[in-house]
């Protein structure tokens, strides 16, 4: 079966038996990996979300067992081989998670070239400089792949590790099962690369290859074993928090590849040639195809990705652009160019599209490492923050629980979304009408109330932007009994929720106008236009009908912002009368106090903030 797919393909040109590189080749590759190293050191960041999984991997070593939280049995991580690689090099050789994650990343990445050009080699003809300076060509303007290369996330270790797969599968298909095992344990998605090697050898061999369904199951029985008994459960706790099926799950889905397709893929470009060339190069390259059919269809049943930079989209990325440029040269040999001029044309043509490709995307990719590393410094900062004013003991619930959660190792800390907590992840709260563009629509505010957070902190500051964060507002014990913190970093607060009473579930009504909330996020999003933010603020204090202290704020500091003392200091007045621990109302009114010049009024805003938020001074 080794080279059956290869003696159905067509005769290539060259010596025949030539398997090897010629050091044209070697240059080739050694600048590919050359430009792509340089492209992920001008990328450095870490993703918020690779710190869950050094949360894991610290506590692990600790002695606390494989948790988010010592104690709490939930499998929130969704790469068990990279959890124990970082582990594995942290406590062997003490090296830094961050070092760790990045090598491995950047060596995997490197990886792929490589072994896309053992793909492109042909037992029955020479490798094409120009055919692999092409597919290079256009998988280097893909800037997605060094992007995630770089992020601390397991995504190019697995992507290395698909395409290794792939690779073996046509020159080594003995250890084909033994690179699947390690892409499964990286991501559960290797069962999707499992299942396209899967059908590609029941089309070949036109029989089920039970021999290799058991060298690939086997192996991993005590793996399934060790999940269920540890964790309950077979699947991840991620794929109850932010899967889903259903027509709503699959539009987003069609919309997260159609982003993909129309920008890195030139407006689906990169998908339509390999299918106007399926006829000519099916033969050779079905599994190709297979994988990308299947993944795609994964990727849209799933409902796209949470992470933005085409993530999910990456372990393809290598396979289509191997397709895109193999294609390219079947149609262009179908114009009945002179063969001398085939190469070039194809070499210009991959090199408009990456260039196309590249402008499509570049700013996005640039966009979304710069707003990563601003959440970094934010996480930080509020990190430290929550150390020296927190108190010693102290439980935090929030939506964004990477780094912050792995700067406080020694709190509990709750995700709003489910991703390490089993009970909202299994036990969703309904509420109807609620609207959000996150993906990760499950929640639960009721069982977090119970669980008497000491701070709960949204991933945008005052306003509820997800799910999880909107339904909290409706809540009458949330609004009831939590006062913001507000922290300041430069010229902006960074604030978290602090709870100043017990909650009494018994006594919480969820407010039944959801639009509420939709005019509180209008208020936040228009802040820049005091007087349009202002009409926001007010329909929303209308619709809910009773005293907010944080939306009375809102009205107070948009008034001042307009320069309209006297309605400013009436709202912000409100605000200390529904929450004496409104800092930021008690602040706005010291302010109001040093312009009017009356002294007294200065003082006693002066002492009231040394008590409560002493940083503001």
């Amino acid at each position: 079966m080794t080279n059956r797919i290869h003696q159905k393909s067509r005769k290539g040109t060259g010596a025949k038996g030539y398997t090897g590189f010629i050091p044209l080749h070697s240059f080739i590759i050694f600048a590919a990996i050359a430009i792509f190293i340089f492209n992920c050191t001008n990328l450095f960041f870490t993703q918020d979300d690779a710190y869950i999984s050094f949360r894991y991997a610290a506590n692990f070593l600790a002695g606390k067992g494989l948790v988010y939280n010592a104690g709490e049995h939930v499998e929130g991580y969704t790469n068990f081989l990279w959890v124990m690689i970082l582990a594995f090099f942290k406590g062997v050789f003490g090296l830094d998670f961050i070092f760790i994650s990045r090598l491995f990343g950047v060596l995997s990445g490197s990886a792929i070239f490589i072994l896309l050009a053992l793909l492109l080699n042909h037992p029955s003809r020479t490798v094409s400089p120009i055919l692999l300076s092409s597919i290079f060509i256009v998988l280097l303007s893909n800037f997605s792949l060094p992007y995630w290369a770089v992020s601390s996330l397991e995504t190019g270790a697995f992507s290395c590790m698909a395409l290794a797969s792939v690779v073996a599968e046509y020159k080594y298909p003995r250890i084909t099962p033994a690179l699947l095992i390690l892409a499964t344990l990286l991501r559960p998605e290797g069962v999707i690369i499992f299942a396209a090697v899967f059908l590609y050898r029941c089309i070949v061999e036109r029989k089920i290859p039970l021999a290799f369904i058991l060298l690939y199951v086997v192996p991993l029985l005590p793996f399934m074993a060790f999940k269920i008994l540890y964790y309950g459960s077979l699947f991840p706790n991620p794929f109850y928090a932010k899967s889903g099926v259903g027509l709503e799950y699959i539009k987003s889905g069609l919309e997260y590849a159609w982003f993909f397709a129309q920008s890195i893929g030139v407006y689906g470009i990169v998908f339509l040639v390999p299918l106007i060339a399926i006829k000519k190069l099916w033969n050779e390259y079905s599994l190709l195809y297979i994988v990308v059919i299947l993944y795609t269809a994964y990727i849209v049943w799933v409902g796209g990705d949470v992470l933005p930079a085409y993530r999910f989209f990456v372990p393809l990325a290598p396979l289509l652009c191997f397709l895109f440029v193999m294609s390219l040269r079947e149609i262009i040999s179908l114009l009945h160019v002179v063969p001398k001029y085939a190469s070039p044309v194809v070499l210009f043509t991959a090199a408009v599209f990456a260039c196309f490709s590249y402008l499509q995307s570049a700013d996005y990719i640039s966009t979304c490492r710069d707003r990563e590393a601003g959440l970094s410094v934010k996480m930080k900062f509020k990190s430290t923050m929550l150390k020296l004013y927190g108190g010693e003991q102290f439980s935090l619930a929030t939506t964004t629980i990477g780094l912050i959660g792995y700067e406080l190792l020694d709190h509990r800390v709750i995700d709003l979304l489910g991703l390490t907590d089993n009970y909202i992840a299994r036990h969703p709260e309904t509420i109807e009408g609620i609207k959000s563009s996150w993906k990760e629509r499950r929640f639960n505010c009721r069982y977090l109330l119970e669980q008497q957070p000491t701070f709960i902190m949204f991933s945008t500051g005052y306003k509820p932007s997800a799910p999880a964060e909107r339904a909290l507002f409706l809540h009458s014990e949330f609004r009831r009994n939590y006062s913001t913190l507000p922290f300041v970093l430069g010229n902006s607060y960074y604030p978290v929720w602090r709870r100043n009473g017990t909650i009494d579930i018994a006594k919480d009504v969820v407010c039944p106008n959801v639009e509420f909330v939709d005019k509180i996020n209008a208020g936040y999003n228009s802040l820049k236009r005091p007087e349009i933010a202002l009409r926001n603020f007010q329909e929303a204090r209308q619709r809910l009908g009773e005293q907010f202290a944080v939306l009375s704020y809102a009205i107070g500091d948009c008034f001042l912002k307009m320069n309209q003392i006297d309605s400013a200091k009436l709202y912000l007045q409100q605000a200390l009368l529904s929450d004496s621990l409104c800092s930021e109302a008690r602040y706005d009114l010291l302010e109001i106090a040093d312009k009017t010049r009356n002294t007294k009024e200065y003082l006693i805003q002066q002492a009231a903030l040394k008590k409560t938020a002493p940083w503001l001074l």
